[in-house]
């Protein structure tokens, strides 16, 4: 994963649309397709970790539905 700053007025990725001057987090492969599409396109700022899967919690099998 690495955090980009977008240098064009805007690019479609897999986070939607992000605009000139915003900074994101996408995977190494979405990155590198950027680079090779348009190599001046984005900034890459530096590598980040990526985050721990919150553990899933499991319901009561005979659990009501609460509205």
């Amino acid at each position: 994963m690495k955090k980009i700053l977008v240098n064009r007025i805007k690019i479609k990725c897999s986070k939607g649309r992000i605009e000139k001057g915003e900074t994101v987090v996408l995977p190494d492969a979405e990155v590198q397709d950027i680079i090779n599409y348009r190599a001046d396109s984005i900034t890459v700022l530096e590598d980040v970790a990526e985050p721990a899967k919150p553990e899933k919690t499991r319901k009561v099998k005979n659990a009501k539905a609460s509205a």
